[in-house]
This record gives C-alpha cells, sequence and structure tokens, in this order.
C-alpha cells in the first residue's frame, strides 16, 4: 500500500504582507514533497495580471509542478487561449479547468470575439495549445446549479471524456459521502481518479459560511465539536489538527490516496501515512497522480 499523495491549492497574493506569506508557505509545502501547488485564477483586470504573474515565477522558481487555474467565462477564446499559451510558455504543463464566476462578464465578452460555451470545449481548445495534464472540478455534495445529481455525474463524465486527466472535489465533510459519490461516478464508466478535496477547519464560522454558499454540508457532528469552541484560537488550532488527521485516515481506509489541501496560503501540516500504515512497512511517496 502505498502512501498518499497531496497536493496543495493557494491563492495569488494582493498586499506585501499576503506575498511575503504565500512565498513563505509555498517554501514550507515544497518540503513536504508535493504532487503539485495549484494556484487560483482571478479572471479580470489586476487580479488576472497578478495571477498569471504569480503562476510565471512559481514555475520558474519552485521544484514543485505549478497547476494553473484558468477559468473562461467572462474572456474569448483568444483572451484565454493567450493566457494558455504565456503558461505553457512559462513551462506550466498542469492546468485545472473551470468555467468560473464572472458570468456578469460573459455577454461583455461575447462582443469582443467568440467564447467557450462549456468546460468540455474549453478541455478541447487548451489541448489543441498543449498537451496539458488537466484536473476539473466535481462535487461530493452536488454542484448547487445541477438540476439533480444524476446531472451533474453526466457533466463530469462529459468533462473527464473531453480529456481532462482528473477530477479535484469541491471541499466536504463526510467521507462517507466521498465514497459514495466515487461509487456512483464508477456506475456511469468514470474511471479516472477523483481526489478529495480537503479544507482545514482553521476557523470553524468561516469554513461554515463557505459551505454554505457553495452547498457543502456540515455534518452535526462537527458543528458539535467545532461550534463550543469557536472563539478560543488554541483549543480550535489543536482540534482543527485533530479533525484533519481522522478525517485523512477516514478516507484513506475508503481506498483515497490523493488530497488537495485548500490551504488558504497557510501551513497545513498532514501526516505522510495513515495510523494503520503506522504499523505496517512504508513505501516511497508515489507523485504520480
Amino acid at each position: 500500500m502505498t502512501n498518499p499523495v497531496f497536493s496543495y491549492e493557494l491563492f495569488p497574493p494582493r498586499t506585501q504582507l499576503g506575498e511575503r506569506r504565500f512565498w513563505r508557505t509555498v517554501g514550507r509545502l515544497e518540503a513536504q514533497e508535493a504532487a503539485f501547488f495549484s494556484i487560483t485564477y482571478g479572471a479580470l483586470g489586476s487580479a488576472q495580471s497578478q495571477s498569471v504573474e504569480t503562476v510565471e515565477f512559481a514555475a520558474k522558481e519552485c521544484e514543485t509542478p505549478i497547476a494553473a487555474h484558468l477559468t473562461f467565462e467572462g474572456s474569448t477564446k483568444d483572451e484565454i487561449n493567450a493566457v494558455a499559451t504565456r503558461y505553457r510558455d512559462a513551462g506550466v504543463d498542469r492546468i485545472v479547468a473551470l468555467r468560473g464566476d464572472a458570468r456578469e462578464e460573459s455577454e461583455l465578452a461575447s462582443k469582443r470575439g467568440e467564447c467557450y460555451k462549456s468546460v468540455p470545449e474549453f478541455i478541447s481548445g487548451l489541448l489543441e495549445i498543449h498537451p496539458f495534464d488537466i484536473s476539473v472540478a466535481c462535487y461530493p455534495d452536488g454542484h448547487p446549479k445541477a438540476s439533480n445529481p444524476k446531472a451533474d455525474l453526466l457533466a463530469l463524465k462529459e468533462k473527464l471524456d473531453a480529456g481532462a486527466n482528473r477530477a479535484i472535489s469541491q471541499f466536504f465533510f463526510d467521507a462517507d459521502d466521498y465514497q459514495r459519490f466515487r461509487d456512483q461516478a464508477g456506475a456511469i464508466g468514470i474511471t479516472a481518479p477523483i481526489v478529495a478535496g480537503v479544507l482545514p477547519i482553521r476557523d470553524f464560522n468561516k469554513v461554515a459560511s463557505f459551505a454554505e454558499k457553495c452547498g457543502t454540508r456540515v455534518p452535526q457532528s462537527l458543528i458539535d465539536m467545532f461550534a463550543p469552541i469557536a472563539d478560543d484560537r488554541d483549543a480550535m488550532a489543536k482540534m482543527s489538527q485533530h479533525q484533519l488527521d481522522a478525517f485523512i485516515d477516514r478516507l484513506i481506509d475508503k481506498d483515497c490516496r490523493h488530497f488537495h489541501i485548500y490551504t488558504l496560503n497557510q501551513m497545513v501540516n498532514v501526516k505522510r501515512c495513515s495510523q494503520k500504515q503506522m504499523s505496517n512497512s512504508v513505501m516511497p511517496l508515489e507523485l504520480s497522480a
């Protein structure tokens, strides 16, 4: 049994203080032999410029592979293809391909030129530029805008059939939900890896707010665990680490081997093996996704 593989998501810093924390976190995470770092994408204006420059600099300076997020909403094909070409030229071979949230900008973009209309079409366009390793999003608790769970799974299959290599899940908090989603995906012919997206609970109130916005279910057991200590930073930090370790162990027991950690640009300490593996011989970390 191989050790679990970890990748980490970060967002481009927008302030000098944020930049220092970003690069400090990157440096510390590199020591954990990450499979890759994904860096999110601001689609508009200065946020886009900051995103692209951060990815280019990270690709140059980091030994860990960089996966650049790209969203096509609000951009024409030519505009977003130009960003993908910059990433290719910077040596970035991994893309996290997403629709994005800039829906209000889509009408303006369509007046400037032809636009991508779906994630599968976007994936096909990216692969014409370069044989990128492409990840897409999936939702164990269901996409908030999906008409039903079956439609959500079929949409995921279309993205994978278009050439994506894996799906990275939205964060979730119930290991049984992940197993159920993975089994349902397999039942309709999805064979690509489904990476477990994990959000450490450092600030319970903030995490609960995130979960409500994206339709992620927060089990009552977590509410009972964290709500009484929500204002105690020390107790929250200890409980957060305990919950993270236990959650990863539960997922490993369900044959999950790749975890994508939503860091919020903060250092995350993860065990390199489960409690069961600690009592057995440990094989080298396998970095392939």
